[in-house]
């Protein structure tokens, strides 16, 4: 009795300790990332964002709404600043991680779920995302608690499924493939012997997608009171390119994986598609054809996307959560299985956390003379030049004088003017030839009628200068901004235009904007 009570003591100690370690691990991560949040200049879309938080409502003409309230709460509390907008992804993706880590210690034990949990600290794509604020870190934290949420109902648990369905509509509402999460429960059921003996004919799993759907129903009755505005954005984005391109959209989302997963570790994942498909089919293994099914209809969806249009690359995001776990038993099994083992899974490891301070800290390899030879292919100059833009078009509205709006043709500029301009004003986007956007929600251009405005471009090109010439009685180009990164890039990494305009005379937005 005793021989056998003190080394279950003596395991449950170290299990705990490993979990206290890990806790403080992720705390001081997060502190770190708090730090990154602050320090940096948001992206464009980021600031988009963020004028969707000071506009909350149901839907969205670029995707669906659960993002917005959540940056509102926390600009709440930390104010409109860089922190304020991040604070949520930064927090999203400690949920998501902790939840990753329950879910694989029940599937496969204490050291799986540590090392998925370090994948999930450590791989590019979800390091970034723990620091920018888009529908990623948001979708990623709801997906994750429905999965674990699922799998406690499974173990029959008939109460989860209620908390399952409300997972499972918020995280539709975070992004829309977040629906995906139902038919990849319903193809577990019907594949898992127990499951489909269990679950099939029971009301439980179907009540919880009734509610799933009900929870997502506000999105739709937006989309139904506002043109189906979003619907046709889909439709647009998903039709980007010739039915001949296929090939083409497939190689390069392929060849986007191998960078914000690592390449070592993708491998390891399309590795692990076909041997837990192999093992959870064949071997009747339930917990790893959970995983699997979960990860692999993501994936499998998105590829088949890509085969008829131009994806981009964080569009699979959801197949990681539970593919990591899947990833993880392998690299466990490798490292145990000898010195070979061991290097390969410490060269993948080494590869991951190089590629995501890369990511996030791209100075340190400039220090070492690496950098891309042009400042238009280096995604990470977008996070600079914003305050200055902001100090700028204060200089102009003074030297114009009066209370010029601010304006672009894009959600990009305005957004960007708007949060780093004093006192964070309303600004506006005129669909001057240009494709709609959220902001054809937001404003009455009728109500702009005889005012002066600042036109502001991400390009040094004047094809718009006849359009604003047609909808302003005159304007006066001004000597564009030059923003500089230096170091790494002697040259600027973005021009900005701006233009003066005075006396708007109104338009029909319908008859400018291209498209819906």
């Amino acid at each position: 009795m005793t021989t056998q009570t003190i080394p279950t003591n003596l395991e449950n100690g170290a299990a705990r300790g490993r979990e206290i370690l890990l806790g403080g691990f992720l705390v001081i991560l997060t502190l770190l990332r708090f730090w990154y949040d602050s320090t940096h200049e948001l992206i464009q879309d980021e600031a988009y964002y963020w004028q969707w938080s000071r506009h909350l409502d149901w839907g969205y003409y670029d995707n669906t709404p659960l993002m917005a309230p959540i940056i509102r709460f926390f600009t709440l509390i930390f104010g409109s600043t860089q922190l304020g907008v991040r604070a949520g992804a930064t927090v999203c993706a400690l949920v998501a991680t902790a939840f990753i880590y329950l879910l694989a210690k029940r599937v496969f034990g204490q050291t799986v779920a540590i090392v998925s949990a370090l994948l999930a600290c450590c791989i590019p794509l979800f390091a970034a995302g723990a620091v920018l604020m888009t529908q990623d870190p948001v979708q990623l934290a709801f997906w994750s608690a429905t999965a674990y949420t699922v799998y406690r109902a499974l173990t029959n648990r008939p109460r989860w499924w209620i908390a399952a369905g409300v997972l499972a509509g918020l995280t539709a509402q975070a992004k829309l493939n977040g629906l995906l999460i139902l038919p990849s429960v319903f193809l577990y059921i019907l594949l898992s012997k127990s499951a489909r003996e269990t679950w099939l004919r029971r009301p439980e799993p179907y009540v919880a997608g009734v509610i799933a759907l009900v929870v997502f129903a506000p999105f739709l009755w937006w989309n139904h009171t506002h043109q189906n505005a979003f619907w046709t954005h889909i439709h647009a984005m998903g039709s980007r390119s010739t039915g001949h391109d296929g090939l083409k959209w497939l190689f390069r989302f392929l060849g986007d994986q191998l960078l914000l997963i690592s390449p070592l570790l993708f491998l390891t994942y399309l590795y692990s598609l076909y041997a837990a498909g192999k093992r959870g089919l064949s071997q009747r293994d339930d917990g790893v054809l959970y995983l699997w099914c979960l990860s692999v209809m993501v994936f499998a969806a998105t590829i088949a996307v890509t085969l008829r249009s131009k994806v981009e690359a964080n569009w699979a995001v959801a197949a990681y959560i539970t593919g990591l776990i899947l990833v993880a038993e392998i690299l466990v099994r490798a490292w145990r299985s000898g010195r070979v083992g061991r290097s390969c899974v410490s060269l993948s490891g080494v590869l991951a956390v190089f590629l995501a301070v890369a990511v996030l800290f791209p100075s340190l390899l400039y220090g070492v003379g690496l950098k891309l030879s042009r400042p238009d292919q280096d995604r990470t100059n977008e996070l600079s030049g914003w305050r200055v833009m902001g100090e700028r078009i204060t200089q102009e509205k003074a030297a114009m004088g009066g209370d010029p709006f601010v304006f672009g043709l894009n959600y990009r500029m305005p957004s960007e003017a708007a949060f780093y301009l004093p006192n964070q004003p309303q600004t506006y986007s005129l669909f001057l030839n240009y494709k709609a956007s959220e902001y054809m929600f937001w404003e009455d251009p009728n109500k702009l009628q005889g005012r002066s405005a600042i036109f502001l471009n991400d390009t040094d090109n004047q094809d718009h200068f006849d359009d604003l010439r047609a909808v302003f009685t005159r304007i006066e180009p001004q000597p564009p901004l030059l923003v500089y990164r230096n170091p790494p890039y002697a040259t600027p990494i973005r021009t900005v235009q701006i233009v003066r305009c005075y006396g708007f005379k109104g338009y029909d937005v319908k008859k400018w904007q291209d498209g819906w």
